[in-house]
């Protein structure tokens, strides 16, 4: 696959996963495998990886999903009282597609990740960082290794809103983080992404100062 259609191509997945195609663990090993390569702060790699197979496991996971997603948006779905024809209509479409379909994704993977410096006073903006900048770009490279062998995946956060509910569930330790949550599955025979629509460097780019000019 072309690194620069790769990087701009691998898109959010939800209505393009097949439920229904069998999902090969030693693909996804291969891809965690990949994505462990990505840089993590002081190189500690205290990660842990839960690759949630069993269906019961994922429907309890799930519901907690559906009820942190109505919790989110005031108690009912919303996708029918948006224009389907429209960007925000296509997207809740989609979100609440995979809320109502969750259960069926047949494998969720949670990275978490042990904090490993000792706090100090005022140090909020330093640990977020560290923390999370010591998940993402795994789960990044996760992600581009999926796309390379035919699955898809989106990064989903609800399910943070009953981490400890996670936590008891799956046996995470406290001292471990929860980052996200990935639903992988194969992609539909056939599908193919298109580049994402991004604004223009211009728009968001300033040399120098905030107010300064682009490059």
């Amino acid at each position: 696959m072309d690194i620069e259609y790769l990087l701009t191509a691998t898109r959010s997945a939800r209505k393009s996963l097949d439920l229904d195609a069998p999902v090969d663990l030693g693909d996804i090993r291969e891809c965690l495998r990949v994505g462990l390569h990505a840089a993590n702060g002081s190189n500690q790699q205290s990660w842990r990886w839960l690759v949630v197979a069993d269906p019961a496991l994922r429907g309890k996971i799930a519901e907690l999903y559906r009820d942190a997603y109505l919790l989110r948006v005031g108690g009912q779905m919303l996708a029918d009282m948006l224009p389907a024809d429209t960007p925000e209509g296509r997207l809740m479409s989609s979100t609440e597609w995979l809320v109502e379909n969750m259960a069926r994704v047949p494998l969720l993977v949670i990275p978490c990740y042990q904090p490993y410096l000792p706090r100090i006073d005022c140090d909020e903006s330093f640990h977020r960082a560290t923390l999370y900048g010591s998940i993402f770009p795994a789960v990044w490279n996760f992600q581009l290794a999926l796309h390379t062998r035919g699955y898809g995946t989106c990064v989903t956060t609800l399910h943070l809103h009953r981490e400890d509910e996670v936590r008891q569930l799956l046996g995470i330790p406290q001292t471990f983080v929860q980052g996200c949550l990935l639903p992988v599955a194969r992609l539909r025979a056939g599908h193919t992404f298109r580049p994402a629509r991004r604004r223009p460097v211009d728009e968001v780019v300033a040399r120098d100062r905030w107010d300064g000019p682009t490059l």
